[in-house]
C-alpha cells in the first residue's frame, strides 16, 4: 500500500475539484451519491457504506446520464401529478355548494382552455 493525498475544493451546491497525486478532477455530490470524471459511488441508506464503482475515462459520464436520466422521469412524474390535480381542482370549481353549474366558472375554463390551445397552435414548428 502506498501513500494517498487527496484534497476537495468545494464550490458549493455539490460542485467540487478533486485535487490529488494524479491530478485535478471535478466532481458532483448529491444526497444520493456522487460523481466525477474518473468514478461514481452512490449510498446505500446504512452509514459508512457505499458503493463506487468506475476508474474508466468515462465511468462518471456514464452515472451521470443515468441519474439525468433518472431526474427526466421523476421530474415527469410530478408534472402528472400536478396535472392530475388541476384538473381535479378546475372539475370541482365549475359547481357551486349545491352541486349547479356555475357558467362564470365555466367560460373561464374554456377562455383558458382555447387560449392554451391557440398558443400551442402558432408555436409549433412547421416542417417544409
Amino acid at each position: 500500500m502506498g501513500l494517498r493525498y487527496s484534497k476537495r475544493v468545494n464550490f458549493g451546491n455539490g460542485l467540487g475539484l478533486n485535487i490529488s497525486k494524479s491530478g485535478i478532477s471535478p466532481s458532483f455530490r448529491t444526497k444520493w451519491g456522487s460523481f466525477g470524471s474518473k468514478y461514481y459511488s452512490f449510498r446505500t441508506g446504512i452509514p459508512g457504506l457505499t458503493y463506487r464503482g468506475g476508474s474508466g475515462k468515462n465511468a462518471g459520464l456514464t452515472w451521470f446520464i443515468i441519474m439525468l436520466i433518472a431526474g427526466v422521469f421523476i421530474l415527469m412524474y410530478y408534472a402528472v401529478i400536478i396535472l392530475i390535480n388541476l384538473v381535479i381542482f378546475i372539475f370541482n370549481s365549475m359547481f357551486d355548494d349545491e352541486g349547479n353549474l356555475c357558467y362564470t366558472n365555466l367560460i373561464i375554463l374554456l377562455s383558458i382552455i382555447s387560449i392554451f390551445l391557440l398558443f400551442v397552435y402558432f408555436n409549433l414548428p412547421v416542417n417544409k
